[in-house]
């Protein structure tokens, strides 16, 4: 006999299986990136290229706060259709974007990808992101898991694109997660790794429940560039977290990002190979 829990959501998963044939009979992209940002401006345009070329169709961006010269590196992108720019004078306002985006556009993408500036989605196994995603169809989210990449020692970045600058992470013992998410079905949004859904619950990239402490990287991942280089990660500490009130502690920072250097990782680089070309990501100085 079904749960009380199971009939009282039951209308809103007939709804979300509505929606969802609703959005399977559109044009829409299979995979759009939804991101919050407060003075990233050096950094927009690569990660949009980057994203771009592995297939995300179109991105939901958040302006919290900044200052730079964000909105002239945005301006072709918005002019070309595949940025959706809001701004977001919101205080810790990273989990009410994502509602805010859901609420919104939740027709508009098969998918979402609830991910930062300084993280890398991208595929070991195909070339583009969304050649797996069919994989899923049925389950309301995939866990991508994403290792910590550190600065090895750079003081300041280098001139080349910034998966081929750092390629020194954690060990895999420690390791976040993001979500990809089918909007449809999303009810609640608790934290910005994992989400609620009306039905189902977030499966790895083997399909079996997600667990935190279970790495998967076979065929999504999600590389964070958690420090870039050492005089970045002094300008990260000074500019707070969209994600919290509390301000960030410059020696817990530090100590963190000693960590997180621990072993080479270049698995991203033939993807980067693809998307820039070897010249462009060769180039120094």
């Amino acid at each position: 006999m079904p749960s009380l829990k199971t009939l009282l959501r039951a209308p809103m998963v007939w709804r979300a299986r509505a929606l969802d044939r609703a959005v399977a009979a559109r044009d829409v992209p299979t995979l759009a990136v939804v991101a919050i940002f407060r003075e990233e401006a050096p950094f927009l345009d690569e990660w949009l290229r980057f994203h771009e070329g592995v297939g995300v169709g179109h991105f939901y961006l958040y302006n919290n706060f900044s200052t730079d010269d964000f909105r002239e590196v945005l301006e072709p992108w918005i002019a070309r259709g595949l940025v959706t720019l809001t701004d977001w004078p919101v205080e810790v306002g990273q989990l009410p974007a994502y509602r805010h985006c859901i609420r919104q556009h939740r027709l508009d993408a098969k998918w979402m990808a609830f991910i930062d500036i300084d993280e890398y989605l991208f595929s070991p196994a195909a070339d583009n992101v969304t050649d797996m995603l069919g994989r899923f169809d049925g389950v309301p989210a995939i866990g991508v898991f994403s290792p910590y990449f550190g600065s090895a020692g750079v003081e300041e970045r280098p001139p080349v694109p910034i998966a081929r600058a750092f390629t020194r992470r954690s060990k895999l013992s420690k390791i976040s997660a993001k979500t990809i998410a089918n909007p449809r079905w999303v009810y609640a949004i608790r934290n910005v790794h994992l989400y609620k859904y009306w039905r189902g619950e977030t499966v790895d990239t083997t399909g079996r429940p997600f667990q935190g402490d279970r790495p998967v990287l076979d065929l999504l991942r999600l590389n964070h560039y958690w420090s870039r280089s050492l005089s970045d990660l002094q300008t990260k500490i000074q500019r707070g977290d969209a994600s919290t009130p509390v301000p960030r502690d410059s020696d817990r920072h530090f100590a963190a990002e000693r960590e997180m250097n621990a072993e080479e990782d270049t698995s991203i680089l033939p993807v980067l190979d693809r998307v820039f070309g070897t010249t462009e990501c060769a180039k120094a100085g």
